[in-house]
């Protein structure tokens, strides 16, 4: 993946996927408790109801991605993390 830096390159492929997916399934894990403080502190119903489905579609994801596919355990722990990243900066 070309948005790796040499270390993470480095790291992704020397782990065993084991490894990489207990990468992928805390990131998920984190970012799925962070949708749910989101969800708690909505001032709308509407806005609650939004990251609840989002917390669904993380875990549609989760479920979607071969444990051995190194590939697409990397694509979706780059992304949630750049997605709690960006959760990160705002309220809860």
């Amino acid at each position: 993946m070309s948005d790796l830096t040499p270390e993470e390159r480095r790291f992704y492929a020397d782990s065993p996927t084991t490894v990489l997916y207990d990468i992928f399934a805390d990131t998920a894990t984190r970012l799925g408790g962070k949708l749910v403080a989101l969800a708690r502190a909505a001032r709308t119903e509407t806005e609650g109801r939004q990251w609840r489905q989002r917390m669904y579609e993380i875990e549609d994801q989760k479920q979607a991605v071969d444990p051995d596919d190194r590939d697409a355990l990397i694509a979706r722990i780059k992304g949630w993390q750049a997605e709690l990243e960006r959760l990160l900066g705002q309220r809860t």
